[in-house]
């Protein structure tokens, strides 16, 4: 195997629980750096064992009686993601694309045959003829082990049914943030696949005759994430995403938005299989100008994801709130933060619960996008004025609105990606926009 740069990680282990409030530590603190969110790695819970990837191998811990954590697989391996059948392991090998000093394109997954204590590199020739670079997701047909799906962020979604010897292409990337892909597990010749489009528009792509055609459904500026299936109606599903939530009743084919005025990435949504009215998510905390990641809010919806309440939030610490993935086991929700670990919150003694209902989010939509001189916006709330910040954080420009002004003159921006801060009186609105020149 090629020797790969990488950010030296680290792994802390500490087997005491250190109490953060309601919120207690489980004794599992990676330390990681990287790029993007999707680049996170992912929890696995398989019955009463809990599989964490990590920096530094994978982890596992049986959660029926409280055990210490194990070393489960891949020493000292850079693990994202991964996928098991007996004692064969399937893993994604984490890369950051951002902070790779010099990025190989060998070690895209990982193959162990005795539960990840020797491996081989298995990356296929499929991925780098494809210019594959960095695989963010890796899924397994819960009626057929050997069936998965993988995606990255140029090939797309493709698909193995023989446990990664072959491949098949199923569609592309999208492009900008490749989030979240799925068997239905109620019905696995169904797939679905979230994420986000180079001009920001959110996207999810369904097909129902197991990859071979793909309908999908097309957000105006809000990156879709996380996708929930209802435990035993195939009908119903949840997607999270930015400042908002979407249901279907239809298996997909057709989604309600669900806007917010929380200013939430909601990075992860997920039923209680016990009692599928409820659902939980959390993400991030974030507006345009701030981006709080020291504390943990969670939100509830108690009727089946039509309407959502901020139910729990407690202050953690630096990189606490940032929650990339979460589990539920029996009365306990486990986070998964950049930067304390795993965290779990018992939600049968919890208190101090926060009842704020959320409004809907006014309308506003904005075109073109991208745009060289005049941007338009829609809208039916009232904009007392508008701000127009660039990645750095930087206001370009400011603008008072008067006379239910419509349009805003650009022409000055220089080319490149911003944030339209649209400000009512009770909350700003915020839109990404393409500048081309």
């Amino acid at each position: 195997m090629k020797k790969i740069f990488m950010t030296i990680l680290v792994l802390f282990i500490s087997f005491n629980h250190l109490c953060l409030g309601q919120i207690k530590s489980m004794g599992l603190t990676p330390s990681f750096t990287l790029s993007y969110v999707f680049e996170k790695p992912k929890l696995k819970l398989l019955g009463d064992t809990l599989y964490v990837c990590s920096p530094t191998g994978i982890y596992k811990k049986n959660l029926q009686d409280d055990s210490d954590w194990k070393l489960y697989a891949f020493e000292n391996i850079p693990v994202k993601d991964f996928v098991k059948n007996g004692n064969k392991l399937l893993a994604i090998k984490q890369h950051d694309l951002l902070q790779s000093v010099e990025y190989n394109l060998d070690s895209l997954l990982l193959f162990s045959n005795d539960n990840g204590q020797t491996f081989i590199d298995f990356t296929s020739p499929y991925f780098l003829e494809r210019g594959g670079n960095s695989l963010f997701r890796i899924v397994q047909n819960p009626e057929n082990p050997n069936s998965i799906l993988v995606f990255d962020l140029n090939v797309g979604v493709s698909k193995s049914d023989d446990f990664g010897m072959s491949w098949k292409y199923l569609n592309q990337s999208f492009g900008y943030q490749n989030w979240d892909v799925a068997f239905h597990p109620l019905d696995t010749t169904t797939i679905f696949y979230t994420g986000e489009s180079m001009i920001f528009y959110g996207l999810i792509l369904k097909s129902s005759d197991n990859g071979d055609t793909w309908s999908s459904y097309r957000k105006d500026n809000n990156c879709f994430h996380s996708i929930a299936f209802h435990p035993t109606n195939p009908d119903i599903l949840i997607l999270s995403g930015e400042y908002t939530f979407a249901k279907s009743t239809d298996k997909g084919e057709s989604w309600n938005m669900l806007p917010v005025e929380a200013k939430m990435y909601f990075y992860k949504v997920l039923f209680d299989e016990e009692n599928p009215t409820i659902l939980y998510s959390s993400g991030i905390a974030r507006n345009p100008d701030n981006l709080t990641n020291d504390t943990i809010f969670l939100y509830r919806s108690t009727d089946m994801g039509d309407t959502w309440n901020l139910w729990y939030s407690e202050y953690i610490g630096e990189g606490g709130g940032y929650v990339f993935d979460m589990v539920k086991y029996k009365n306990k929700l486990i986070f998964y933060t950049d930067g304390y670990g795993l965290l779990e919150l018992d939600l049968g003694t919890c208190s101090n619960i926060h009842d704020f209902k959320i409004k809907d989010q006014p309308f506003l939509t904005i075109f073109p996008n991208p745009v060289q001189d005049i941007l338009h916006f829609e809208t039916n709330a009232i904009i007392n004025s508008i701000e127009i910040i660039d990645l750095s954080g930087r206001i370009h420009q400011k603008i008072s609105i008067l006379n239910n002004e419509r349009q805003i003159d650009i022409s000055q921006l220089n080319q490149g990606i911003y944030t339209v801060a649209f400000k009512t009186k009770e909350q700003t609105i915020a839109k990404k926009i393409v500048v081309v020149k």
